[in-house]
C-alpha cells in the first residue's frame, strides 16, 4: 500500500502528473462527463421518442377484424379471444415502456445534469455569476431544495411552451441568472426536452384513449359469444 502512494506522489510531483491532477484539469473532467452526459441522453431520448410514435397505436383505433371468419366453436372463440387481449397488452405495454424512456432519458438523466451543475457551480465554475436567482437576487450557494423547486419549476415552464412567460406563472419565484451562460443555455436546451416529452406523452395518451374502445370492443364481442357458443348457441356450425 505505501509502494502505491509513494508512486501516487511520486507523480503528483512530476510536471505532467501536476498537470493532469490539478484543480482545473478536474474541472476539465467533470464537465466532460457532464456533458457527454447530458448529449448523450438528450440523443437516446430522441430516438426513444422514435421507438414511441412506431408503436402499433393505429391498431387501437383500427376496427379492422383478424383475419378468417367468425368462429363458432368454443375452444376457436377462445383462441380469437385470447388474440385480442394480448394484442392489446402488447401495444399498451410497448407504448407505457417507451414513454418511461422518454421520461427517464428526457427529464430525469439531463435534470440530474443541471442539477449537478446548479449544486457543484462553485466548484464547477468558480469565475462564473450565481447559476440561479430567488426573487431576483440573493447571494450565496443554491439550497438542495432550492436547486429541486428551480427545476420542477422548468419542467412546468417547458411542457407549457410559452404560456406561463406570457402570463407570469411559476411554481416558484426562483429562476435562471441570464448573467450566467452556460448554466442559461442548458436550461433552454432542458426546456425544450421537457416540451417534446409532454406533447409526445400526451398524444400518446390520446391515441390509447380514442383508440381503446374499439379493441374493447371486440373484446366484449368475443366473451358474449363465447358465453352463447358454450349454451350450445351455434351447435352444427363448423367455424
Amino acid at each position: 500500500m505505501e509502494l502505491i502512494v509513494d508512486g501516487w506522489q511520486a507523480f503528483q510531483a512530476s510536471g505532467f502528473g501536476g498537470a493532469v491532477t490539478s484543480v482545473e484539469a478536474q474541472r476539465i473532467y467533470a464537465w466532460t462527463a457532464l456533458a457527454l452526459t447530458y448529449a448523450v441522453s438528450l440523443v437516446a431520448a430522441q430516438r426513444q421518442l422514435g421507438l414511441l410514435k412506431g408503436v402499433r397505436a393505429v391498431e387501437l383505433e383500427s376496427d379492422e377484424k383478424l383475419s378468417g371468419p367468425i368462429p363458432t366453436r368454443p375452444q376457436t372463440i377462445r383462441d380469437r379471444l385470447q388474440r385480442y387481449r394480448d394484442r392489446r397488452a402488447t401495444i399498451i405495454g410497448g407504448i407505457w415502456q417507451a414513454l418511461g424512456g422518454l421520461v427517464v432519458l428526457g427529464l430525469v438523466v439531463p435534470g440530474g445534469v443541471v442539477f449537478c451543475s446548479v449544486w457543484l457551480h462553485d466548484w464547477l465554475l468558480p469565475d462564473y455569476a450565481r447559476p440561479i436567482l430567488v426573487d431576483g437576487g440573493g447571494s450565496g450557494a443554491p439550497a438542495f431544495s432550492e436547486i429541486g423547486a428551480f427545476l420542477i419549476d422548468q419542467i412546468f415552464r417547458g411542457a407549457l411552451a410559452d404560456v406561463p412567460e406570457v402570463f407570469r406563472l411559476g411554481l416558484t419565484p426562483i429562476s435562471n441568472n441570464p448573467e450566467n451562460a452556460v448554466i442559461s443555455w442548458m436550461i433552454v436546451i432542458y426546456r425544450i426536452a421537457a416540451g417534446a416529452v409532454t406533447a409526445a406523452a400526451g398524444y400518446m395518451i390520446y391515441r390509447v384513449w380514442r383508440g381503446m374502445p374499439n379493441i374493447d370492443r371486440w373484446i366484449r364481442f368475443y366473451e358474449d359469444r363465447l358465453q352463447r357458443a358454450e349454451a350450445g348457441e351455434f351447435t352444427g356450425e363448423q367455424s
